[in-house]
């Protein structure tokens, strides 16, 4: 493994690591400590605790497509490279001006074409991250609006 990508290989290791959960845990702690009249605080504290796990999946969702990017640029950086060995080895042994204008054309043509799939792969990484990240959020958002009525110690609606 070359030096570049052990060093990008070692800080994909550390984000991806990061728990955000830890400095959370003790703010709720002290938010449970607190006594607010007309407010159910175990109601709040679950509730808010449920929001930042939903928050810490989407974190981790976000950093796995980091990571996921990180580790693609990576090999299409090592392919690009023995790509380009290769290309400069073959246009060499090229005879006459013509030929070489025709290497040259295929090559470009084919580095075209990888070029679009390659972006392709990038958008198709980055769309899935995104989802991840995304659904996490959204399934926790309505529970956590209905929630509001029990830290408020509100009745339940009337049903229709």
């Amino acid at each position: 493994m070359t030096e570049m990508s052990k060093q990008m290989a070692d800080w994909l290791r550390a984000l991806s690591s990061l728990d955000m959960s830890k400095g959370s845990e003790q703010l709720l702690n002290a938010l449970a400590r607190l006594e607010v009249p007309g407010l159910n605080m175990d109601a709040l504290v679950a509730s808010q605790r449920d929001n930042l796990e939903a928050l810490n999946a989407a974190n981790r969702a976000a950093m796995e497509g980091v990571k996921a990017v990180g580790e693609w640029q990576l090999k299409i950086l090592q392919e690009t490279i023995q790509e380009m060995t290769s290309a400069i080895g073959g246009l060499s042994g090229v005879g006459s001006p013509q030929q070489l204008v025709a290497a040259e054309t295929e090559l470009a043509k084919k580095a075209f074409e990888t070029a679009v799939s390659r972006m392709r792969e990038l958008a198709e990484i980055v769309a899935k991250a995104n989802q991840q990240a995304a659904d996490a959020i959204v399934k926790r958002v309505p529970a956590s609006l209905d929630e509001i009525r029990d830290v408020l110690k509100l009745p339940p609606p009337p049903r229709a």
